[in-house]
């Protein structure tokens, strides 16, 4: 399988796309691959993130409030920023500390 071939374990692919200030609110992303896209600004208010791929996905000033299924091991490979908003239960500070152990020697 080459890169630009989409896996199969990936129900769909969003690799690399740019969906800036996109609404997405309720989307079922799961087994999405959400690699290295550019979602700034964009609005994810109750989507379904179960087994997404967000590896270098760009979510700065992006609304993930009650988002579903998402987790800090997932965000911790996201671009974040001040201006993401998270679901209830995960927060940036947690998340840039785990970043942050993860990559000390």
């Amino acid at each position: 399988m080459t890169s630009t071939e989409p896996s199969k374990d990936h129900r769909f692919d969003l690799r690399g796309v740019f969906l800036r200030r996109t609404n997405l609110s309720g989307a079922n992303l799961a087994r999405a691959n959400l690699s290295r896209a550019d979602f700034t600004n964009a609005i994810f208010r109750g989507a379904d993130f179960k087994d997404a791929t967000l590896d270098g996905t760009i979510l700065t000033g992006a609304d993930l409030t009650g988002a579903k299924n998402l987790t800090s091991s997932q965000l911790e490979k996201a671009v974040l920023d001040e201006t993401t908003r998270l679901p209830e239960g995960l927060s940036i500070k947690d998340i840039v500390s785990s970043r942050e152990q993860a990559n000390r020697p």
